[in-house]
């Protein structure tokens, strides 16, 4: 691999892997808020049915994302990236055919194989672009991308369909992942030396082993955060405040504002004070989601827990990337990104039956106990690991 080891951050190959994946993520929020009011109010299922669909994607970006970091290992990344974000865009089109239950059920899993793949190869070319120095803080300007999206999708979604519909909205969703394609299309991927294949297959090669003690914590993350953006619009419908497209806007306000500095933070200091930061906050927000019934306790929570997504997601990305060599990226990276996906499916899922038991607000309280329990694993294992395992010819 020949990378970036010591060029400037804000190269022209970041910056379209930046505008691209805006774009791309753009098109994908625009489903998170808007599919839970359509399987209800139009395909007229469960709340609990919501979560089957939110987590039919999760699932199948979860079964995927081990074989793709194998892929980008062997074979490199750039056409694996590639084809992976043309297929992710030609599936939003498909959107607007389906009329049934079961059939969006289908596509939302065959829909979650791209958007896996396309996260993992992606993550793991803007690694490959970012000076080694500036890691820390390359990750955490990258995934304000996701942040901004997170921002402006749902309320583009959510006026596009009240203004036109739900065919305009997916549309309009497509338009944006194919905007993103054409950007990526003028990255200078950095040269990938392939490496000779192994013939035996065993589940290190699909599993980082060093990637495992980082991303039990982002798992346990990835459950919270399943259970916000999964029920967050319903929710707000229950408490009748209007103010769903306010949440994910202060939500990603807090995101954008906390990975502004944690990369400057994690690369002078380490990870140890962030993730400190990070769980505070996200317990926080967690508690007042639970408890404040109103719409400064809605509002309140949705800054706290974006302050929370902002410190602890790249921080976790960073620490695992600096515990492997070039050609495991993409094995650490799928690893890490497969626990997030594995939290964000039980807990679109295994909450949605837990809400309908003991309310929304009773769920969010139950979050805030996974939460604590992430921040007890970290002081017991995995800050000891990272200090054992953390290399410094990266």
């Amino acid at each position: 691999m020949v990378s970036n080891s010591h060029g400037k951050l804000w190269s022209t190959s970041f910056f379209f892997m930046a505008i691209g994946n805006l774009l791309m993520a753009t098109g994908f929020y625009f489903l998170i808020p808007t599919l839970p009011i359509y399987v209800i109010d139009v395909l007229h299922a469960k709340t609990s049915d919501v979560g089957y669909i939110l987590a039919a994607y999760t699932v199948s970006a979860l079964l995927i994302r081990p074989f793709i970091g194998i892929a980008l290992d062997t074979w490199g990344r750039k056409w694996i990236y590639l084809i992976s974000l043309l297929i992710f865009t030609l599936t939003i089109l498909l959107y607007p055919l389906i009329l049934t239950f079961g059939v969006l059920l289908l596509l939302r899993f065959f829909h979650g194989f791209s958007w896996g793949a396309t996260t993992t190869a992606g993550m793991t070319v803007v690694v490959d672009i970012i000076p080694p120095q500036k890691r820390g803080r390359g990750i955490g300007y990258f995934g304000i991308s996701f942040t901004l999206a997170m921002a402006i999708a749902p309320v583009l979604a959510l006026l596009i369909l009240e203004t036109w519909g739900y065919f305009e909205m997916f549309y309009i969703a497509a338009l944006f992942s194919f905007c993103g394609l054409v950007m990526v299309l003028f990255v200078r991927y950095p040269v990938f030396q392939t490496q000779q294949v192994k013939s035996r297959i065993t589940w290190k090669r699909f599993i980082e082993p060093k990637g495992i003690p980082i991303s039990i914590p982002m798992a346990l993350f990835g459950t919270t955060f399943g259970g916000v953006v999964s029920f967050i619009t319903l929710y707000d419908k229950e408490l009748g405040l209007e103010q769903a497209g306010n949440f994910f806007l202060i939500l990603a306000g807090g995101v954008t504002v906390s990975r502004l500095f944690a990369g400057q933070v994690f690369d002078r200091y380490g990870p140890t004070y962030l993730m400190i930061g990070g769980f505070v906050a996200n317990i926080a927000g967690l508690l007042f989601l639970g408890l404040m019934l109103n719409i400064t306790g809605f509002l309140v929570a949705a800054g706290l827990i974006g302050l929370g997504v902002g410190i602890l997601m790249p921080t976790l990305q960073t620490m695992v990337n600096n515990v492997v060599t070039v050609h495991r990226r993409g094995a650490a990276n799928a690893t890490l990104i497969t626990a997030f996906d594995l939290g964000i499916g039980l807990g679109s899922l295994g909450l949605g039956y837990l809400a309908e038991w003991i309310g929304f607000d009773g769920m969010y309280l139950v979050c805030m106990g996974i939460a604590v329990l992430s921040v007890i694993y970290y002081f017991w294992h995995v800050r000891g690991f990272y200090a054992k395992n953390v290399r410094h010819d990266i």
